[in-house]
């Protein structure tokens, strides 16, 4: 578990702070009301069946590293939806043109039927 704590311990407060006091106003685009339908995508997939054995397998061994005689169970395996990766990936690049070091957060992202 060493490996698993020092991949999501945060060491980037400094920069945080920095970016603290150059914040952007941004206004929320709601769907329109012209009858259009709008769709919310979800930011996960399920993942495909190819790929249970690789995770579970790394996922095991990464568990076993401080815990050898421990046990779980993996109850579901999701992947990034390459869409809303796609799109949270444009947008960012778009809102970051305008401040150098800023933190941009998607929440939603929403598809046009």
């Amino acid at each position: 578990m060493d490996f698993i704590k020092r991949l999501f311990k945060k060491t980037h407060n400094e920069a945080i702070s920095s970016n603290e006091n150059k914040k952007i106003a941004v206004t929320e685009n709601k769907p329109s009301v012209n009858n259009e339908i709008w769709k919310e995508l979800p930011a996960y997939i399920p993942a495909s069946t190819e790929d249970y054995r690789i995770v579970s397998l790394i996922a095991t061994a990464l568990a076993a590293e401080s815990y050898p005689t421990s046990q779980f169970a993996i109850k579901k395996i999701e992947q990034r939806n390459p869409e809303v990766k796609l799109v949270s990936l444009i947008s960012s690049c778009i809102g970051a043109e305008n401040a150098d070091f800023s933190d941009v957060t998607i929440k939603k992202i929403f598809k046009k039927i």
